[in-house]
C-alpha cells in the first residue's frame, strides 16, 4: 500500500470539493477535479516506470470554465463520454471533450496555450428561475437521467437528452447534501441535514418506461440499536430506538453515501451512535442491505462505530474480488471493497474481515470532501478543502483477484454475528507516511494504531424477514 499528498496548485489554492476518474482502461488515468475557483480541471496521472504504486508526475490538460460560482460536484456517465458538473450557481452543465482544440469565447490566450485538450458544454440545464445551490448529483444506470441534491431542500430529476427537469420533490426539511441512484434502477436515496435518509421508489410509465414519479418509500431517521455493555461490546438483545444521523451542525457541505456496484449494500455516512453508559455521541457509518431497504427496516444491519471524526463520504471500489475465506461477515459470492472518508482520515474496508484494510491519516490540514476509485480499482483519490489531493494505491495482495459481475446473489449475514472485541490481525492498520508535515495530535490525529470494527446489529428475526 502506498499513500501520499500531491502538492501542486490544483485550483490556485482554492478548496477542492469534488473529483472523479474518467472511466477508461488506459494505463494513465484521466482525473477531473472541481473547486472553489469556479472551474473544473482535467489532469493526467503518470506513474513511476518501475513502481505502478507511486504517482510520479501530473500533467495539466484543460480547464472547464463555464460555471459562475464554486463547483461542488462532478460525475461521469457510465461510458465516460459526458461529464456532469454542478455547484453554487445552480447550473447543471454537461460537458463533452472536443475532437480538436476549441478556444472558448473570452478565454485568455496565455491560459489556452497551456491546454492539451478542450471541452465544450454540450447542454446547460437550470432547474428554473429559483435555481439554488447544488451539492451532489448522480447518473441513472442507463445515463438517461441525472438526480441532484439542492440547498433548497429539493431532490430533482433531469432528462439528459431533453435537457430539462422532469421531477422535483421536497420531502426533506433542510439542505439535501447527497444523492445516490440505485444501480438496479429501483431506488433513489437522498441524505439531508434534517437527519433523514429518504428512500424513493422510482415509478415508471408503462408505455415508454420513462420516469413518471418518485414515491417516498421510507424516511429513515431512527433505528433500533444494540446497547453498549463494555468498552467495545454490545448486547444485541437489548436495543433502543435512537437517532441515527448528525443534525445540521455537521461541519461539512456533503453527506455522500454510496451503494455497491451490485446494489446489495448501502453505506451511509454522518451516523451517530450514542453510548448509554457514558452518554457520549460516537461517529459512525451505517450499512443496509437491499432486502432491508425493500422491507422498510430502519435498523441497519451493520455499524462502523467509534470514528474520531464524522464520516463525510463513502465510495465503493468498482470491482468485485474473490473470497479468501468462507466466514465473511457479509455472505456474498465475492468480496466488495469500500473507502470511508471522515473529515481527517480515510479508512479502507472489505466485506470479508472485520478489521480495516488500512487507515490513512495525516494527509491534509482541513476536512476531506470526496473520494474516487480508478476503474481498475487499484487507485483511490481523495480531495480536501485545503486545496490539495492525495492518493492511496493498493496492490493485488490486498485486494485479491478480480471476479466477473455475473452474480447478483442477495446479501446474507454471518449467522453468529460480529462483535467489536479486539483481535490481533496482520496489517490491521496502516498509518502511511506523507511528503509534508501534517496536523498535530490536538487536531484529531493519533500516531498510534487503532482498530475500528463493524458491529452486526441485525438479529435473527430481521434476517428471516430479509430472506
Amino acid at each position: 500500500m502506498e499513500a501520499s499528498n500531491l502538492q501542486i496548485y490544483w485550483h490556485e489554492s482554492q478548496p477542492i470539493y469534488s473529483l472523479c476518474f474518467q472511466p477508461s482502461e488506459a494505463r494513465k488515468p484521466r482525473l477531473l477535479t472541481a473547486g472553489g475557483d469556479n472551474r473544473v480541471r482535467a489532469w493526467m496521472l503518470n506513474f513511476e516506470e518501475d513502481n505502478r504504486m507511486r504517482v510520479d508526475t501530473i500533467d495539466f490538460l484543460s480547464s472547464l470554465t463555464q460555471h459562475e460560482q464554486a463547483v461542488n460536484v462532478i460525475r461521469f456517465n457510465s461510458t465516460g463520454e459526458i461529464l456532469a458538473s454542478a455547484g453554487d450557481d445552480g447550473q447543471l452543465l454537461l460537458w463533452r471533450q472536443n475532437d480538436e482544440m476549441v478556444k472558448e469565447f473570452g478565454m485568455d490566450d496565455t491560459e489556452f496555450d497551456d491546454f492539451k485538450e478542450s471541452w465544450t458544454v454540450w447542454k446547460k440545464i437550470r432547474s428554473g428561475s429559483d435555481a439554488c445551490e447544488i451539492y451532489d448529483l448522480a447518473w441513472s444506470p442507463n445515463d438517461r437521467y441525472i438526480v441532484t441534491a439542492s440547498m433548497d431542500n429539493a431532490v430533482r430529476v433531469f432528462d439528459v437528452e431533453a435537457g430539462k427537469r422532469v421531477l422535483s420533490v421536497t420531502d426533506h426539511n433542510h439542505y439535501v447534501q447527497g444523492v445516490i441512484w440505485d444501480p438496479l434502477d429501483q431506488y433513489i436515496f437522498s441524505q439531508s441535514a434534517d437527519r433523514a435518509l429518504n428512500v424513493y421508489e422510482i415509478v415508471k410509465a408503462s408505455e415508454d418506461n420513462t420516469i413518471s414519479a418518485l414515491k417516498l418509500k421510507n424516511k429513515i431517521i431512527k433505528g433500533d440499536l444494540p446497547q453498549r455493555i463494555g468498552e467495545q461490546n454490545f448486547d444485541k438483545n437489548e436495543t433502543k430506538n435512537c437517532m441515527l444521523f448528525h443534525n445540521e451542525t455537521l461541519p461539512s457541505f456533503f453527506r455522500r453515501a454510496a451503494i455497491s456496484p451490485c446494489g446489495n449494500l448501502l453505506c451511509v455516512p454522518a451516523g451517530i451512535f450514542k453510548s448509554e453508559m457514558t452518554n457520549e455521541i460516537h461517529n459512525s457509518v451505517y450499512i443496509y442491505t437491499r432486502a432491508a431497504i425493500a422491507s422498510n427496516i430502519n435498523r441497519p444491519i451493520m455499524c462502523l462505530p467509534f470514528l474520531k471524526r464524522p464520516p463525510i463520504a463513502i465510495s465503493f471500489n468498482p470491482n468485485r474480488y474473490s473470497l479468501k475465506t468462507d466466514k465473511a461477515y457479509v455472505q456474498l459470492p465475492y468480496k466488495l471493497v469500500f473507502a470511508v472518508a471522515t473529515s481527517n482520515e480515510v479508512l479502507l474496508y472489505d466485506t470479508e474481515d472485520v478489521h480495516p484494510l488500512g487507515i490513512v491519516g495525516n494527509l491534509h490540514y482541513t476536512p476531506l470532501t470526496d473520494l474516487s476509485w480508478s476503474q481498475d480499482g487499484s487507485l483511490l483519490m481523495v480531495s480536501s478543502t485545503d486545496g490539495f489531493c492525495s492518493y492511496v494505491c493498493l496492490d493485488q495482495s490486498i485486494l485479491g483477484t478480480k471476479v466477473g459481475n455475473d452474480s447478483l446473489s442477495p446479501v446474507r449475514t454471518q449467522p453468529e454475528g460480529i462483535t467489536t472485541n479486539q483481535r490481533e490481525s496482520k496489517n490491521a492498520v496502516n498509518i502511511l507516511p506523507v511528503k509534508r508535515a501534517g496536523p498535530t495530535g490536538e487536531q484529531g490525529y493519533d500516531t498510534g494504531p487503532k482498530r475500528i470494527h463493524p458491529i452486526l446489529v441485525q438479529d435473527d428475526q430481521h434476517k428471516e424477514q430479509q430472506q
